[in-house]
Order: C-alpha cells, then structure tokens, then sequence
C-alpha cells in the first residue's frame, strides 16, 4: 500500500486519557459494569454492548429475556438484560441494556485475547471521544478537533464516513471493531468491477466463515490515498459499501462525536 499524508494533530485533554490496548488489530479499554472493572473490546459498530456470562455473574446482572443476535459470522443465543451501569474513561454511559452472550469462541479465534466485554456504540453516542492508536491513549476530548471533518451517515444502525474507490464515491462503515481487512458489500464489488480471489476465514459473533478476497486500487480516507488495498466481500445483504478498521484509522488521530454526526481524522506521515 502506498500512504501519502501530512502529519496533523488532533486535540484532546491529555489529563483524562485512558491507555487504549492495540492487539492483534482490536483496541481495547478499560470499562465497568455494575461496579466491576474489566477490560473489554471497544466497537463503534456494535449496536449494544455485549458481556460475557461470566462477567455478568460477577456483575450480579438479573437473568434477562432470551433473545438471538447477528453477528457477522451469523446468529448466537444471547440475554437482554436491562437495569445495568456501564462506566467508561470515569464516566457513566448512558444505556437501556446489554447482550449477555458467551464471548470464549469469539476470543480465541479472532481477538486473541481473553475478553469479557464489549463497548459498543452507547460510548459513542455518549462522549465526544479523542482516539490515539498509535501513542495507546483513549480520552474525553475537548476544542476544536484538526484533520479532515468527516459527516456521518448511519446505514443498518451503524455509522458511516464518505470515502473514494477510484472516481467513484462511496460510504464506509467507521468500525473501530474491525482488526481484519478491509470489507466490501457484494453489490459495490460487482459494481466497481472489483476482481475476486480466494477465500479466507472471517465472521465474528455467530462463528467463523469463508469470504472471498479482492483488491482495491485506489482507496482515498479522508485526504490519503491507499494503493492496492486488500479487502474480503461481505455478502450480508445490509452490509454498506465498505467498512473500514483499524488496517485504516489507525493511520489516523481520531475525534468521534455521534452528536454532533461527525468524525475528525488527522493523518500521520507513514516514513
């Protein structure tokens, strides 16, 4: 991939900024439920937040509704479960519930790393949040916010940034939860001529799938221009143009504010 970008510097309050984990492509923070500390997968494509069956019996959460959920790897048995106080970077998150759902398949074979919970969207939509991949840090982010002010769009009940493959504009999905490649929907693919190659392991809540593999030329985020960029097809038939992940932001000093339906990116120089 080819990066070409000039080094611009979001602002945040440094005072309040929390360390932000980056392994294996996911980012993780630390984060309460109902009191008790743990260190959980921080998703802004998630709609709700997810605990672990474990965790929520250390939380004391009430037993909930049954209920099945999506993921992109398909559908797992889950709780609904209301009345719970979720906290992050010291500050309580404003949700109606959480999805208890067992999380050890999804640890081993994706995040490779023992996870009890994810932070979805509710955190988003609640704090104007400054995102350093690079430097680890995670805070309440406060002024005026440098980089490229980028509108969102919600798709499916996820948001999304406008981006450019090739001439042709289209809109991502903005997925902090995402550690792999690149995805992009069945329709776009065909619509962009895209050529696809082989199929490799992908999914995430629901259990493991084969999705097949292709290669875009030219992607432009916010100002940068990527070459070749690999990517999988998502063939779910909500799915949005493109999502985009870590593989991406993390070439980035982020400034999320749902509330505002904005995101700010800064791009660092690559040497």
């Amino acid at each position: 991939m080819k990066l070409v970008a000039a080094f611009l510097l979001a602002t945040a309050t440094a005072a309040s900024a929390d360390p932000l984990v980056f392994h294996n492509g996911r980012l993780f923070v630390q984060a309460k439920i109902n009191g008790v500390p743990t260190e959980a997968l921080l998703d802004s494509a998630a709609e709700a937040s997810i605990v672990d069956p474990k965790l929520a019996e250390a939380a004391k959460l009430p037993p909930g509704q049954a209920v099945d959920i999506r993921g992109s790897g398909g559908e797992a048995k889950a709780r609904f479960v209301e009345g719970v106080t979720l906290e992050m970077l010291g500050q309580k998150v404003p949700n109606d519930a959480v999805v208890v759902s067992d999380l050890t398949e999804l640890s081993s074979r994706l995040l490779k790393r023992p996870t009890r919970m994810i932070v979805g969207r509710e955190a988003f939509d609640a704090m104007r949040l400054a995102v350093d991949i690079e430097r680890g840090t995670i805070a309440l982010a406060t002024g005026e916010a440098a980089g490229t002010r980028l509108p969102l769009t919600e798709h499916a009940g996820v948001e999304s940034i406008p981006v450019t493959v090739g001439a042709s504009p289209a809109q991502a999905e903005f997925d902090l939860g995402n550690g792999s490649d690149l995805m992009v929907s069945s329709a776009f693919a065909t619509k962009a001529g895209l050529k696809l190659g082989a199929r490799k392991a992908g999914g995430g809540i629901g259990g493991e799938l084969m999705r097949a593999t292709t290669v875009i030329p030219q992607l432009t985020v916010a100002g940068v221009t990527y070459r070749d960029v690999p990517a999988s097809i998502d063939d779910q038939p909500s799915a949005n143009d493109l999502n985009i992940g870590t593989s991406i932001l993390k070439d980035f000093v982020i400034v999320t504010d749902f509330k505002q339906r904005a995101v700010w990116l800064a791009p660092r120089t690559k040497k």
